[in-house]
């Protein structure tokens, strides 16, 4: 035994002496890879010792740490969609790379965000769609929404009407996901997950360099349940080292309404009003001859203007911007203006161990709201053009006495209602490397949001209502945190990535409200609330808090740039939720192989080609709202105090029901997905199906009393599905020196169907057969119920009966049988032309959608003969020949349309002195619709489930059409 343990000793003493020798003669070499163009980190790009096997890939960071010879050797950098590169590794500095793009398809947009991180457009395997500035919407943009608008497969952005001040623009991914939640994606800005909607549509677009739109759940289950509508990632633009520079972005334009109804002008309805029985003319024929809809309207102004100032050297990179916006409304008293400052920064350290970064944003929003929606909604169509604006003293005219009649103009100027909206987000992160291929990192965000309004409405002449003023504030507040470990390596071919993550995240809502009616002294407006009739005061607040806790773990693996595999898996904690069932587990995993090498490598006409496979299950806690899972107390029932009013009762009673077993929304997504890029990168795109299905919708249920409180309960009950397709191309038709044509189109063809809505609650039975979700009504006919949630049938399934005409006597025929109908489009699609020619360049965007249904319901407000004279002064009044209307499926049009968004014309200078940019464009935004449709507009935001305009009402502000005048100029 002693002679074994010998002899393996003189053999480690042998092999010493002939490994020392040979490892004496290599050296480590380490350095950086980046991209030519923008300097941006290269991750994955491999690097060999040229004539050997020896190598390495670049980490996240575009880092590599390489053995090779130390009598010297050349590497070769080589990369999918760059130019390779040979450099000699002498000395002891690092080599640092700048490898020039070849613009192939599938690398086109090298870095993707991914959340939590980044990757080459190659090596995504999820469903994961990027859009740079390029290809950015051009025109009126002051909302970034118009900015990639009908660009991305699957994501549907309606922008109902042209009020400046709106923020509830309908926003979707693949579908509806939950009948009782909100639909709205999550906008992550610059690793900040923003709170609302409005947020982002406050940022500057001259501020975006980017988008990544995450849409099938294995990709946005990195965000958990604030990604389970899908997530929209978005990059601003930032500091590079060098010479500072300035950039000036700005465009000042014009828009108009649109489209108008045709309405009466004074002869047509003194001839309408001359026949009919019982009409005293006098009382209606006053001289005027006003069309009340544009008497509100006018050529409205807008401009917007962006000053930023970037730079940055010895480590430390800055990006510094302002912007101011003003836009009117074309309805009168109405815009919106915006004062915005944006800073972000970098600094490196510790020999660029330690990287430390800075993003603050602040912006303030001044808004002049639409006034009195009464007027947009009633007045202007009921109010007759004989009357006059003015009286001879210059007062206005206002001898109305009917609910429905008023001097639309007064009540619009007279009015006060402003609001200020005061946003700012920050964000610190700090990341340091550990070791080359592990770093760590904690980031701590805060976003507020306050809202503060002032409203005053006067007492007017003659209508008998009191003076109203009120305030009212709103606040959000939100406290985010996280940390996380980072780890990268690469063996030969094989390359792995691992993140772990912990979040922490505090919501704060509060609410104030006071209100007061008959001030003696209306001058004050609502700066003296307390001013009025002390017995009419009215004064709420409210305040509420949740918390979601988080932990993520995420690894990456790539086999020689050809095999792909993503798995995660995020465990998320609400306090939402019951006791028993606050935390839920949500696994996704990705597949991905490129076979361009293996299947096709003799194919020339194929660049190269991706299939991708992806399961995930996200979280939704968006339908409930805090506290709705514990018992609630609240006072009873208002009663008649035999005086004026209705009063509380002094006690308090149940007004919610608990539910302890209260659980997550879960959406379990598949997707398949196929990108390309063929002839040499003349055609590359990428196509996706996908089958989601969410189970246990959380809905507020009917249930008996007793046992329980109160006859309803939030519960988990019933499921729906979303399955659709997607396609996304991209054509360089033709590609030259001089003249280029780039043509580029999508079409997302999605069917969302109620599966279930019946389920059970500690033994009691919950269904429905069907929901009602909206309902609609003319004036002076009872409200009727248009849409429903029913098992079997799509989203907001109309039940109509038929129209089958109008007898002899105007009265509607109607069938005695309903049918449901599908409003839902058949698919949505849009097209881009691009054009360059030396230094001019020409684009346009046309944005349509097929198959969809609208309720006309001003049509069937408009369609009554006996309005006349007091409530209807359409044409369709007169030509219609109906005296009876009901609600039926006359009145459900075809609503498909195709629509020339946007179009430019730009010239670019060079060679200006001073100047390395300066780039003047004319565009325009809503050129032309093309529809059968006979409202204003077919565009309406699935919110208002397919019924034109609010509920029961005419649309209460019409599109706009813009034409702008901007230019581009950067100083370095």
């Amino acid at each position: 035994m002693q002679f074994k343990h010998l002899l393996t000793l003189c053999f480690f003493a042998l092999t010493c002496l002939f490994v020392q020798p040979l490892m004496a003669q290599n050296k480590t070499v380490t350095g950086k890879v980046s991209d030519a163009k923008d300097g941006s980190a290269l991750p994955g790009v491999s690097v060999v010792v040229k004539g050997s096997q020896v190598g390495t890939n670049t980490d996240a960071n575009g880092q590599f740490k390489l053995s090779v010879p130390a009598n010297g050797a050349t590497l070769v950098f080589s990369f999918v969609g760059y130019t390779p590169q040979e450099v000699a590794a002498t000395g002891g500095a690092p080599v640092n790379v700048s490898l020039q793009s070849t613009s192939t398809a599938l690398s086109e947009v090298v870095v993707v965000s991914v959340g939590y991180g980044s990757q080459r457009k190659k090596d995504v395997t999820g469903a994961v769609e990027s859009i740079s500035s390029k290809d950015f919407n051009q025109g009126a943009v002051i909302n970034p929404l118009t900015q990639i608008q009908g660009k991305v497969a699957g994501v549907n952005i309606t922008q109902q009407g042209g009020n400046p001040n709106s923020e509830d623009a309908g926003i979707s991914i693949r579908g509806q996901t939950s009948i009782s939640g909100n639909q709205n994606p999550l906008f992550v800005i610059d690793g900040v997950a923003t709170t609302g909607n409005s947020q982002f549509q406050n940022l500057s677009p001259e501020d975006i360099e980017s988008y990544d739109v995450l849409k099938d759940a294995s990709a946005t289950s990195i965000y958990g349940s604030r990604g389970a509508n899908g997530v929209i990632l978005v990059t601003t633009k930032k500091g590079r080292q060098g010479r500072a520079q300035i950039d000036y972005a700005g465009f000042v334009g014009i828009s108009n309404q649109s489209k108008y109804y045709d309405l009466l002008n004074a002869t047509e309805y003194a001839n309408a009003i001359k026949d009919i029985p019982g009409v005293d003319q006098s009382k209606y024929l006053k001289g005027g001859d006003v069309d009340w809809q544009r008497a509100i309207t006018r050529t409205a102004l807008t401009h917007n203007n962006n000053i930023a100032v970037s730079g940055g050297a010895n480590g430390f990179s800055y990006r510094g911007s302002v912007n101011y916006s003003l836009q009117e409304g074309t309805i009168k008293n109405n815009g919106r203006k915006q004062l915005g400052f944006r800073f972000n920064a970098d600094q490196k350290a510790l020999n660029d161990k330690l990287v430390l970064s800075l993003n603050l944003s602040n912006t303030t929003v001044y808004r002049d709201q639409l006034t009195d929606r009464a007027v947009t909604e009633r007045y202007i169509f009921n109010t007759p053009p004989t009357q006059p604006i003015y009286n001879a003293d210059g007062t206005y005219n206002n001898s109305f006495k009917d609910f429905d009649l008023a001097n639309p103009l007064y009540h619009l100027l007279e009015t006060y209602n402003k609001g200020t909206t005061y946003q700012t987000l920050g964000n610190f992160s700090a990341n340091y490397n550990l070791l080359p291929s592990l770093k760590i990192g904690a980031t701590g965000i805060y976003i507020h949001d306050n809202t503060l309004t002032h409203y005053f409405q006067p007492t007017f002449t003659n209508e008998g209502n009191l003076n109203t003023a009120r305030q009212q504030s709103y606040n959000k507040t939100s406290y985010q945190s996280n940390a996380h470990i980072d780890y990268n390596e690469s063996f030969g071919k094989h390359n792995i990535s691992a993140t772990a993550v912990y979040e922490f995240n505090d919501f704060q809502d509060e609410s104030f409200e006071a209100q007061g009616y008959n001030y003696l002294v209306p001058e004050n407006l609502d700066n003296v609330l307390q001013g009025g009739d002390a017995s009419r005061n009215k004064i709420t607040s409210s305040k509420t808090e949740y918390k979601i806790i988080s932990y993520l773990a995420r690894l990456n693996y790539n086999y020689d740039n050809r095999f792909y595999l993503t798995a995660s898996v995020r465990r998320d904690g609400s306090d939402k939720f019951g006791r028993n069932s606050q935390y839920g587990t949500f696994p996704a995993v990705n597949v991905a192989y490129r076979f361009k090498k293996d299947l096709l490598n003799n194919v020339s006409w194929v660049d190269d080609i991706k299939l991708r496979l992806g399961y995930g299950k996200v979280g939704n806690s968006s339908a409930l709202d805090p506290y709705q899972n514990i018992t609630l107390y609240g006072a009873g029932q208002k009663y008649f105090d035999g005086g004026s009013s209705f009063q509380y009762p002094s006690t308090y009673t149940f007004i919610q029901n608990p539910n302890s077993d209260l659980q997550w929304e879960e959406r379990v997504g598949r997707n398949i997905g196929l990108d390309f890029s063929l002839f040499n990168n003349r055609l590359s795109g990428d196509i996706n199906y996908y089958n989601d299905k969410t189970n246990k919708m959380l809905y507020r249920y009917l249930v008996p009393t007793p046992p329980f409180f109160v006859d309803n309960i939030y519960a988990n009950v019933g499921s729906l599905t979303n399955k659709g397709l997607e396609i996304a191309l991209t054509g360089q038709v033709v590609k030259g020196t001089n003249f280029s044509w780039t043509m580029n189109g999508q079409i997302t063809f999605n069917k969302t169907k109620i599966t279930s809505l019946s389920g059970s609650y500690n033994g009691f039975n919950l269904s429905s057969d069907q929901i009602i979700s909206s309902s609609a009504s003319g004036r002076g006919l009872s409200s009727v119920f248009l849409t429903y949630l029913k098992p079997g049938y799509p989203i907001d399934v109309f039940y109509l009966q038929h129209f089958e005409g109008v007898n002899d006597k105007g009265e509607s025929q109607l069938s005695s049988d309903f049918r449901y109908i599908d409003p839902n489009p058949k698919f949505n699609y849009g097209i881009g032309n691009t054009f360059n020619y030396n230094n001019w360049s020409l684009s346009f965007f046309f944005r349509g959608v097929y198959g969809q249904k609208v309720y006309n319901n001003p049509q069937l407000i408009f369609t009554t003969l006996s309005r006349l004279p007091d409530n209807n002064v359409t044409k369709d009044a007169l030509t219609s020949g109906n005296t009876d209307v009901r609600s039926s499926d006359r009145f459900l049009e075809n609503a498909s349309y195709l629509r020339l968004d946007n179009a430019s014309l730009g010239y670019t200078f060079k060679n200006i002195k001073g100047i390395s940019n300066l780039r003047l464009y004319l565009a325009g935004n809503n050129i032309f619709v093309i529809t059968k449709y006979k409202g204003l507009d077919p565009e309406v935001a699935p919110v208002s489930h397919y019924v034109d305009g609010n509920v029961g009402t005419i649309p209460s502000y019409p599109k706009t059409r813009a034409f702008v005048l901007g230019a581009n100029v950067s100083f370095k």
